[in-house]
């Protein structure tokens, strides 16, 4: 049974890679359910495998805590093996430790980058009780957690969790082929002067992701505004999007920045197609899906040394730069000044480096850690104990 709080696309990348690793779990032969809890701004809910058992409970209560007894009640009622959470701080996370406990199975959690320094810093004054209240004492009574990096792996180890923890990457699904041919037609194309080539940015807008660095960066690069454009697609969350277009319009880029709202599945793989660049300025990243997604599109990445993503560099498949603009800059200076030729082999090393998170080889080391927690096979590699 895996419990998350939300299914909604515009919520991401845990989504995303439990659609993907669901499914592969299925084709290897498991029964798969999900347990989550819709609210409005969740976006468009993700469509899974037709194998899985979905349950999604509308009317939660205590806004982002997502409290929904609807759902305690259909959870307690679906026969499973074994948990595995997504996720921290919601009433979804307080019920898989009470399934878990009360039904003595065993429990997986994977935080999806909710321990990481940052993260834990934001919106600090709603997590502390949550933290008192349970989230400490489940974590601390979790058979194991999932780490998907080794950033992640030192944020848990840096909570003080002695838990074991399964290094297993996020499982990301490729691109459709008729995403990666030449005459995809993408959503941007209305936006589009003839000839200019795009940097592109996917995600949430929202301030974590450091949007508001990446549009003073772009603002100080105006010899390239003639033959570039960068796009910002994703959903705007908080109102956050406002900011920034005050921002755009306060410096002078309205002619070179598009914002386009979020895309549904066919739309990004359409948008990655057609874009030269992508760049992802976070503050922090446990692992950064959309990152590999871009990476699988074969296009060169620009990220900052908050993601865990050193082997751009040295893969020679992008940059890994500080969190600042002027080093965002200098970035996207180097990448929209290359040659075509050379930019497109930055992009062939990104997606050979992408290509150790299918999904299959996700899902089969899931398996073998749940198999290691029901006790029926030794402690798998990917398990580290120290």
């Amino acid at each position: 049974m895996h419990l998350i709080p939300y299914t909604g696309r515009d919520q991401g990348g845990p989504v995303i890679n439990l659609a993907a690793c669901a499914a592969a779990q299925v084709a290897a032969g498991c029964r798969v359910s999900i347990f989550s809890v819709v609210r409005p701004s969740d976006g468009r809910q993700m469509e899974f495998d037709p194998q899985i058992y979905v349950t999604t409970v509308g009317g939660s209560r205590w806004g982002a805590f997502r409290r929904c007894p609807e759902l305690w009640r259909r959870a307690s009622a679906e026969e499973c093996d074994l948990i595995h959470s997504h996720g921290l701080w919601t009433d979804v996370n307080r019920l898989a430790m009470a399934l878990a406990r009360r039904r003595h199975l065993p429990h997986l959690v994977t935080p999806c980058g909710t321990l990481a320094p940052g993260a834990l810093r934001h919106r600090w004054w709603k997590k502390t009780p949550v933290k008192a209240w349970f989230q400490v004492r489940a974590l601390r009574q979790t058979n194991c957690l999932q780490a998907q990096s080794e950033s992640e792996y030192n944020d848990i180890r840096r909570f003080g969790l002695r838990n074991p923890v399964a290094m297993i990457p996020a499982a990301v699904a490729g691109p459709p082929r008729t995403a990666l041919q030449p005459n995809t037609v993408s959503p941007l194309d209305r936006n589009i002067v003839a000839g200019r080539k795009i940097v592109l940015f996917l995600g949430r807008l929202h301030r974590v992701k450091g949007l508001a660095r990446l549009i003073a960066a772009w603002s100080s690069l105006r010899a390239f505004h003639r033959d570039w454009l960068l796009v910002l697609a994703g959903p705007d969350e908080g109102g956050y999007q406002a900011e920034l277009e005050a921002q755009i319009e306060q410096v002078g880029c309205n002619s070179s920045v598009i914002l386009s709202g979020p895309l549904d599945d066919a739309e990004k793989w359409a948008a990655l197609a057609q874009a030269s660049l992508f760049v992802m300025p976070s503050d922090f990243e446990n692992f950064g899906l959309a990152i590999v997604e871009a990476m699988l599109s074969a296009l060169p990445v620009i990220t900052t040394t908050g993601t865990p993503w050193k082997e751009l560099s040295t893969a020679h498949a992008g940059w890994w730069v500080p969190a600042a603009p002027t080093d965002v800059g200098k970035a996207l200076a180097e990448g929209m000044g290359l040659a075509g030729d050379e930019r497109r082999a930055m992009g062939k090393r990104a997606a050979a480096l992408a290509a150790q998170f299918r999904p299959e080889q996700a899902a089969a080391d899931l398996i073998r850690v749940y198999r290691w927690m029901l006790n029926e096979i030794p402690r798998p590699a990917c398990v580290r104990l120290d």
